[in-house]
C-alpha cells in the first residue's frame, strides 16, 4: 500500500472507556438504635399531642441515634470532639467493610453535614490507614440530602487520575449532634426534625479500570431550584439547634421533577419504561410521596425507600446509598438493568443519576 494511500485509512480507535463503576458500597450504624416512643421521651416530648402525631405518621419505626443524657445535655459545641470521633469511627467501619486495600485508594472524598472545624474526615482517614500523603483528598459539607449525587459525580471525575486505584467517598452523619431536648420556646419545625432524623455512615469505592464490576455510572445532573435556599436551614442558638424544613419543602421539589427527569433520561438515550429501579430519597414521608406523585411511581417501585424511612430515619448525606445498597441486595438486578437515583436536599437540588447495574 502507498504512503498516499494508507493515509486515507482511519486509524484503529481505542474503545471507549466505560463510566466509573461502584465496585464496592458499605453501611455502617451506630451501636445504638430507638423506637419512635423512645426518641419521645428521651427528648421530653412524652404527652406531647402535636410530637405524638408527627412522629405517629413520620413513616419512621426505629432510628439509630445518640441520645443519653449526658449527650444530650451538652451544647452543640460541646459535642464537637465526641461526635467527630464517633464519625471517624463509623466511617472506618464502613470502609473496613468494603474489603479494598487502602493502599490502592488514590482519592478521598468525605462529607457530612456535622462539620465543627478541622481535621477533615479525609484528613482523618488518610491518617488511620496509613495511606500514601499524596493522597488527593476533598471534604464538602453544607450539602446534606442531596450530596450522594454531586460526590458521586466528582470521584468518577478523579478516579482517572490514578489508574489503577479507586475513588472512595465516605458520607457520614450525625444528626443526633443537632438533636436538643424540648423547652418551652420549642417550634413545631423542631419537632418534625425530631421526628425523621437518623445517624449513618455509607462508604463507597468507585473503580474506572476495565475488569471491574458493580453498577456503572452513565450520567448525573443536580438541578438547583431558585428561590428556595429558606428550604432547609440550620438553626442554631447558644442552647439549641434543629434543622428547620419548610413546610412547602417536599411540593416544591415535586413541583417540576416530572419534567426534569424525562429530558435528563431524554438527554441520555434512555425511555422512562427502561428505569427498571427507582432509587429514592427516603428524606420523610412526604418526600416520598411527592416524588411518587410527581413520576407516577407505585409504592411497589419506592418500597425501598420506605423500608429505608422506617428502618433508619432520614440520615441526611448517605441516605440514598441505604436505599441503593438494598436494592442491590434485596431486588438483586439483572446485568443491564437501569437504575435511577433521586436525591432532594438543601438548595432546594434535585441530584439525578443514571445507573447500569
Amino acid at each position: 500500500m502507498s504512503p498516499s494511500a494508507s493515509a486515507l485509512v482511519d486509524p484503529p480507535r481505542p474503545p471507549a472507556p466505560i463510566g466509573a463503576r461502584i465496585a464496592g458500597l458499605a453501611v455502617a450504624d451506630s451501636e445504638h438504635a430507638y423506637s419512635q416512643a423512645e426518641v419521645l421521651t428521651q427528648l421530653g416530648l412524652e404527652g406531647d399531642e402535636f410530637a405524638q402525631r408527627v412522629f405517629g405518621r413520620s413513616g419512621v419505626e426505629r432510628r439509630h441515634l445518640n441520645l443519653a443524657p449526658e449527650f444530650l445535655a451538652q451544647t452543640l459545641q460541646g459535642r464537637g470532639e465526641r461526635v467527630e470521633e464517633e464519625l471517624t469511627s463509623r466511617a472506618v467501619q464502613a470502609v473496613d467493610a468494603l474489603g479494598i486495600d487502602p493502599a490502592e485508594i488514590g482519592t478521598v472524598v468525605s462529607a457530612s453535614l456535622y462539620s465543627l472545624g478541622c481535621p477533615t474526615l479525609a484528613h482523618r482517614l488518610i491518617e488511620h490507614y496509613a495511606m500514601d500523603p499524596a493522597t488527593d483528598k476533598y471534604h464538602i459539607t453544607g450539602v446534606g440530602c442531596a450530596s450522594a449525587v454531586p460526590l458521586l459525580r466528582l470521584a468518577s471525575q478523579t478516579v482517572r487520575d490514578h489508574p489503577g486505584r479507586y475513588s472512595l467517598v465516605v458520607t457520614a452523619e450525625s444528626m443526633s449532634s443537632i438533636m436538643m431536648p424540648s423547652n418551652a420556646h420549642d417550634t413545631r419545625a423542631k419537632t418534625v426534625g425530631s421526628a425523621i432524623f437518623g445517624d449513618g455512615c455509607a462508604a463507597v469505592a468507585l473503580s474506572a479500570e476495565p475488569d471491574a464490576t458493580g453498577p456503572e455510572i452513565v450520567a448525573s445532573q443536580v438541578h438547583q431550584i431558585a428561590g428556595t435556599l429558606d428550604a432547609v436551614t440550620l438553626s442554631l442558638s447558644p442552647q439549641d439547634s434543629h434543622l428547620h424544613l419548610l413546610r412547602e419543602l417536599p411540593d416544591l421539589a415535586g413541583a417540576g421533577l416530572g419534567e426534569l427527569v424525562a429530558g435528563f433520561l431524554a438527554r441520555n438515550g434512555v425511555a422512562r419504561e427502561q428505569i427498571d429501579h427507582w432509587i429514592v430519597h427516603p428524606g420523610g414521608r412526604r418526600i416520598i410521596e411527592s416524588v411518587q406523585d410527581a413520576l407516577a411511581l407505585s409504592r411497589e417501585d419506592v418500597a425501598v425507600s420506605w423500608r429505608a424511612l422506617a428502618e433508619h430515619g432520614n440520615v441526611g448525606t448517605p441516605s440514598i446509598l441505604y436505599v441503593l445498597q438494598a436494592t442491590l441486595r434485596d431486588r438483586a438486578p439483572a446485568p443491564g438493568e437501569h437504575g435511577l437515583m433521586v436525591t432532594i436536599g438543601p438548595g432546594i437540588s434535585v441530584g439525578l443519576m443514571l445507573l447500569r447495574l
